[in-house]
């Protein structure tokens, strides 16, 4: 005979938290709608019993998953690892579950990820690149369910067609605020090191257009590899030290490339900011403790993440009134890497 006892029911967690059923269901799914008393006693019967909920049952009564899926081009970038956090904290709070899958900017796989991911009856989807296969395109304008898109703003002299609400920034003014930067400081021959992709294409647009007002030069472009690495920096100072390229400062579109390039500088003997200026994108939390400290492009994560919750929650709800596009914007945090030059 077995000796395996039935699963807990979510009955059996009511009495023993001593509430109604109905209080248990919110505060397992709405938890901000309870005290914290009551949801403190429902997690402790939770606890105790080890109920696991019925999420298929629980869909069919309320139509919901309680699960929002987010396609994420790199877990490994720390700006986007902070925006996960806190969307997920965000997401937690509302009572929803997140999904995360890795496309690692491949287009084949976000198309494999966004089948799967709609065949589990999302709540919302939330899309971390603006970019997509004409088939995915035709996936995402099919659906029905709330969808944002991050960090890129639609921009450009023929701007993208967005599937969904966006929450981002323009890639192009960063751009232009790096170079534009460069230049004040009075370095001669900047150069952009990126990948060669729709948005990075954007920034080199802002980047180019600031060094051609500035300085009335073609700025120098060398692509990086798709997924940004340390190592990325590293070669190109490896480059710059045999002197395979020519310029006298740097703007990278990642700060890990960037923070490669201060490290080999310095295990090189490469003065920065004297003999070469170097600029970052993301404003990580090592630019700032780095020597020199890393001049960086900060795109304000937390308030993409925060502006995503709000705007998902708006939605599923019903809203009628909501925004379109949220635009974050960008900040250029200037620091050692790129002192004024004399």
């Amino acid at each position: 005979m077995s000796t395996k006892s039935k699963p807990a029911t979510l009955q059996d967690v009511a009495l023993l938290a001593g509430v109604s059923g109905m209080t248990v269901s919110r505060a397992l799914s709405k938890p901000d709608m309870v005290s914290q008393r009551t949801r403190e006693k429902v997690e402790q019967a939770v606890r105790e019993l080890g109920y696991v909920p019925n999420l298929a049952a629980s869909q069919l009564v309320t139509g919901r998953s309680g699960i929002i899926g987010a396609l994420i081009t790199t877990i490994t970038n720390p700006i986007l690892a902070t925006t996960i956090e806190v969307l997920q904290q965000g997401l937690a709070r509302a009572g929803f579950h997140l999904l995360i899958g890795e496309t690692r900017f491949s287009q084949e796989e976000e198309g494999k990820l966004l089948r799967a991911f709609l065949g589990r009856q999302l709540d919302g989807l939330i899309l971390a690149y603006g970019y997509h296969a004409p088939e995915t395109l035709e996936l995402l304008q099919a659906t029905d369910i709330p969808l944002i898109e991050l960090w890129d703003l639609p921009e450009g002299e023929v701007p993208r067609q967005p599937v969904g609400q966006v929450v981002g920034f323009s890639n192009w003014a960063a751009g232009a605020a790096a170079g534009r930067h460069l230049v004040e400081c009075g370095y001669r021959r900047p150069a952009f090191f990126g990948f060669d992709d729709e948005r990075e294409n954007l920034r080199f647009e802002g980047f180019r257009q600031a060094v051609q007002e500035g300085l009335g030069i073609e700025p120098l472009r060398l692509n990086t590899s798709p997924v940004p690495h340390i190592d990325d920096g590293v070669e190109v100072i490896q480059r710059f030290a045999r002197g395979e390229i020519d310029c006298d400062g740097a703007f990278f579109t990642n700060d890990m490339p960037a923070i490669g390039a201060l490290f080999t500088c310095q295990r090189l003997g490469i003065r920065v900011p004297d003999q070469l200026g170097i600029c970052g994108f993301g404003d990580l939390p090592i630019a700032r403790v780095a020597t020199p400290s890393l001049t960086s492009v900060r795109i304000p994560a937390e308030r993409v993440a925060n502006a995503t919750v709000d705007l998902l929650c708006q939605r599923i709800r019903g809203d009628q009134q909501w925004d379109a596009l949220v635009d974050v914007g960008s900040e250029l945090v200037a620091r050692e890497s790129t002192a004024l030059r004399r």
